[in-house]
């Protein structure tokens, strides 16, 4: 058994030997523990059913679309997945009334190879003439990029590697001569230095991908004193940007930036200047000719938009444009030719749309009333703006606006569909009360005339970490659990950003623990109301996520009967050991730290399991080929539940070796399989008369 001391305090790890992946008892165990789970699932009487119906659902629509993105001369690129196939091929249309055009079929790259790859990326030119394709193993994040001429759509040659578009993306030159992404030294999601050191550095169109100019990194900028973990990333926000931006990035919510005036990008004779720093609280900028427009929070927890000179700037006392409103947190904003747009949202579920000339601010009403709004334009040379909505029992939809009419056009790139089972589905948006008094928003879902006598299985989710906002999504396989007679709640939890940056700072590090707190109060509320009762109530997190979810049923364990874990964070003590870990410190805290230290073992599940102490059935999910949470966190939390667990519950853990976190970049079915495991086995621990396994 390992054993630490941290500040004078002993802490026992009796299961650190699981960390040594390469030892063969561990590879033995975790195969063992994945062909039981798989076993076991499979004997769910209607895991295969939720799968079939996921596929039904993909099958009302011939089609979908995703990463829809436009050039300024009209043209419209996509990855479109018809209704039978597994994996998305890119398309491209001239204008949006064009008939569309075949780009790219992924199947086509590496024919003879066993692995499959899927797009994860596209990033066209600023004309809209060649447009940078990333591919990545399925499950794998890390990525080969090439470009294709969309004229003769013809692969050009050169293949960039070790890319990461997740982070950063890829930004094309201003003269279209090449563009500038994020490189990894290595490619092991399993070495501890995995993320480390990466780079900015930028390919030139038929050069040699292997010898790496650097344009931003901690060699070449050493008076920055860039952290081997930070991310550098560079910037370019329109082409006729006089400059052009680097951050320095990593798992926090506000960066430092610093800037260069485009001539300068590529060389090294002219150093970054710093713009600005984590500490002003600037979420996005957009350069209007010498001015910056920016979106923070500095002393506006629901942010602001304002405005400073960028020969000059002043992030301390800018001019104000839209002051903080206490209707809603402003999201996100964009400049066109007519002005500023932006979204404001309440409570991370009510999105409005809004227009903002000569000084005022008006609601712009959109086709559909909408829980999340993502908006995009062009730039403020053009008039512009393509708007998207969301909500959680319609299907996502793109418009058009015609600044003229005041009218939205729709996309129909993507079909839409009416879901003939989602029809009788009711949304609730409650605020229910915390262990100290704060509201915290919940959202619930269900089927019409459902009875408030606490015979419903009730799946409650919940994310909060890094700001992030749970805001609504359409997922046909959360609303699996709806159609088949479950409820879903949505737990708006602190350490989102649900109620702006507040919100965020009071569920982050020390006070971390009102995450799975708001969770357990969301959970109690259900049960209080007769919406569902302990033994039907089951809990989900993801990632980060697993947090909340693995406190709260390591708190309460009495109000769960089931547990679903997917690449759950759970072992934060030792997550600055583990890839990715560094740069996690700036969310959740260090060990160095004598009160962040006490916070990580606050919030470290493995080491609140207990013995004999009756936890409810767990499955828990992990990828091999996770970068972001390595499969030995849930590994130790899933060894030591098994052996201190006194009630006659299953705890199994599904290890995929094809996959990798929470399910990112897989394709289809495996997205399919994924739902239908955690959804049967919630079923199957809620007592769902048709998911007892004989």
């Amino acid at each position: 058994m390992a054993i630490d001391i941290y500040h004078d305090q002993k802490v026992e790890d009796p299961y650190r030997n699981i960390e040594n992946l390469e030892d063969s008892t561990v590879v033995d165990w975790l195969e063992a523990q994945s062909d039981l789970a798989f076993k076991t699932l499979n004997t769910i009487p209607k895991r295969q059913f939720l799968i079939d119906k996921q596929k039904e659902f993909d099958q009302e629509k011939a089609y979908q679309v995703s990463n829809i993105t436009s050039t300024a001369n009209g043209s419209y690129f996509y990855i479109k997945t018809m209704a039978r196939e597994d994996i998305g091929k890119l398309y491209y249309r001239p204008d949006i009334d064009a008939e569309e055009i075949l780009l790219y079929d992924p199947y086509q790259y590496k024919k003879n190879s066993e692995d499959k790859y899927v797009i994860n990326y596209i990033q066209p030119d600023w004309d809209g003439k060649k447009i940078a394709v990333s591919l990545s193993k399925q499950g794998e994040e890390i990525s080969d990029v090439f470009v294709i001429d969309v004229k003769t759509n013809s692969v050009l040659s050169g293949v960039v590697k070790n890319c990461n578009p997740n982070i950063g993306g890829l930004q094309w030159l201003p003269d279209n001569s090449g563009f500038i992404y994020l490189y990894f030294p290595l490619v092991d999601t399993k070495d501890p230095t995995y993320g480390l050191n990466s780079k900015s550095v930028v390919y030139i169109l038929g050069s040699d991908s292997e010898e790496l100019q650097e344009v931003f990194s901690k060699t070449n900028n050493p008076v920055l004193n860039l952290k081997p973990e930070d991310y550098p990333l560079v910037h370019i926000y329109k082409d006729y940007d006089a400059f052009v931006f680097a951050e320095v990035s990593g798992s926090s919510s506000f960066k430092d930036m610093y800037f260069k005036a485009k001539e300068d990008l590529l060389t090294d004779e002219t150093s970054w200047e710093l713009l600005y720093q984590q500490s002003d609280m600037v979420e996005k900028v957009v350069l209007v000719n010498n001015d910056i427009l920016f979106l923070s929070a500095k002393n506006s927890s629901n942010y602001h938009i304002a405005k400073t000179s960028m020969i000059n700037p002043d992030f301390e006392t800018p001019e104000i444009l839209i002051p903080e409103s206490n209707d809603g947190v402003i999201k996100d904003f964009e400049v066109t030719k007519d002005g500023i747009f932006f979204v404001r949202v309440k409570n991370g579920v009510e999105a409005k749309l809004y227009h903002f000339i000569e000084g005022k601010e008006k609601e712009i009403e959109i086709p559909n009333p909408s829980g999340k709004i993502g908006i995009s334009s062009k730039g403020p040379k053009y008039d512009f703006l393509q708007v998207s909505t969301y909500g959680w029992i319609k299907d996502n939809t793109s418009y058009e606006y015609d600044f003229d009419k005041n009218t939205f056009k729709s996309l129909h790139l993507d079909p839409l569909s009416h879901y003939k089972d989602f029809q009788d589905l009711i949304v609730e948006e409650v605020e229910v009360t915390s262990h100290d008094g704060v509201m915290v928003p919940m959202s619930i879902i269900y089927k019409k005339g459902i009875k408030k006598d606490g015979s419903s299985s009730t799946l409650f989710y919940g994310y909060g970490s890094y700001g992030y906002s749970t805001g609504p999504f359409f997922s046909t396989g959360f609303l699996s659990w709806v159609t088949e007679g479950g409820i879903l709640a949505i737990a708006h939890v602190r350490g989102g950003g649900e109620k702006g940056e507040t919100w965020h700072k009071a569920g982050f590090k020390t006070t971390k623990f009102n995450t799975w707190k708001d969770m357990i109060a969301c959970t109690k509320y259900m049960i209080k109301e007769r919406y569902t009762s302990s033994e039907k109530s089951a809990i989900w997190g993801t990632s980060a996520g697993g947090i909340m979810a693995g406190r709260a049923m390591t708190e309460r364990p009495d109000l769960y009967a089931a547990v679903v874990l997917v690449s759950p964070a759970v072992n934060m003590l030792r997550c600055e050991t583990r890839t990715n870990g560094a740069n996690n410190i700036k969310e959740f805290g260090t060990v160095k730290i004598k009160e962040e230290f006490e916070a990580l073992l606050a919030m470290d599940v493995y080491h609140h399991i207990k013995k004999n102490v009756e936890y409810p059935a767990t499955l828990v999910t992990a990828g091999v080929k996770d970068g972001r949470v390595v499969v030995w966190d849930p590994a130790k939390f899933v060894a030591r539940l098994q052996a201190y667990n006194s009630a006659d519950h299953p705890t199994l853990f599904a290890v995929d070796y094809e996959s990798g976190h929470g399910g990112m970049n897989n394709t289809k079915l495996k997205a399919y399989e994924l739902y239908a495991n955690a959804l049967s086995f919630a079923f199957w621990q809620t007592g769902h008369p048709e998911y007892q396994p004989e």
